[in-house]
């Protein structure tokens, strides 16, 4: 026997009846309206494609006036959830999936997220494990040869270890391309923001040791040897992982205080 699915509300109800959206509390109006509808097509509510009721029906349903929603219509619109149309088949439409909503989620997420120094380097061994994983069954000779040429491009500034890091860590994204899996490209869009921030100021290991680890583990992805690139993986984190807990410095901006301590290592405060 089949479940008994779920009613969906309906966009235009009639008087009181199953509405979409409930009335905005007075202080947070135009926050609330957007929240309302983002939250709607984050739970697959409103899907792709989808038209939303017209202002007029969205300022009834929210008990507000036109003009403020309106102006939240187009905030959604600039942040990619939404599609303004004009014309009389116009209206406010579910826009088409895009990564870059999900990717800001995520590094806005993790930018408020108060974690440690064994949080991040156990989410680098974690992602980069899977990212290898995923790259291993379609990583190509045009992938290899990206990968050496980040290489190449950091050796050229190995005496710039703040712009270094910055090529490095492109690895991670590479690694996810590699996968040919879009779900993963956007995972790891929002990995390298966060390490754009924070490796970046907690510094790496000496300029030979982390080309050295690069080159070992394109090498062993060359040969297709998934266990040796991890096990060379693990080695290279072990060690960041130890510089960290220990403070040292490698060229990167040094925090204005002193983080506090928790189990795992020094608190990394969100950054702002």
């Amino acid at each position: 026997m089949s479940p008994t699915p779920v009613k969906k509300p309906e966009l235009f109800p009639e008087s009181g009846k199953n509405p979409m959206f409930s009335p905005a509390r007075p202080r947070r109006t135009f926050e609330e309206i957007i929240n309302q509808i983002k939250a709607n097509i984050e739970d697959g509510r409103l899907q792709r494609g989808d038209k939303l009721p017209t202002e007029r029906a969205l300022a009834a349903q929210f008990q507000v006036s036109r003009n403020t929603v309106r102006e939240a219509l187009r905030t959604l619109e600039i942040s990619g959830f939404i599609t303004l149309k004009r014309g009389p088949t116009g209206g406010a439409f579910v826009a088409a999936s895009d990564p870059k909503i999900l990717n800001s989620q995520l590094t806005s997420a993790l930018r408020l997220t108060d974690f440690s120094v064994a949080d991040l380097t156990q989410a680098m061994r974690a992602i980069t494990v899977m990212l290898l994983d995923a790259a291993m069954p379609t990583l190509g000779e045009a992938d290899l040869q990206a990968m050496e040429a980040n290489i190449k491009a950091a050796e050229a500034v190995i005496d710039d270890p703040q712009k270094r890091s910055a090529i490095l860590i492109q690895f991670y994204r590479q690694l996810a391309e590699a996968s040919e899996n879009k779900i993963l490209v956007t995972i790891a869009d929002s990995f390298v923001d966060l390490l754009q921030q924070w490796v970046v100021r907690l510094g790496s290991l000496s300029g030979n040791r982390v080309i050295r680890s690069r080159r070992a583990i394109v090498k062993n992805l060359r040969a297709g040897d998934a266990k040796a690139a991890h096990k060379e993986l693990e080695t290279y984190l072990e060690e960041l992982h130890e510089l960290w807990l220990r403070g040292e410095n490698t060229g990167a901006a040094s925090p204005r205080k002193p983080p506090r301590k928790r189990r795992g290592g020094p608190a990394l405060k969100p950054v702002t």
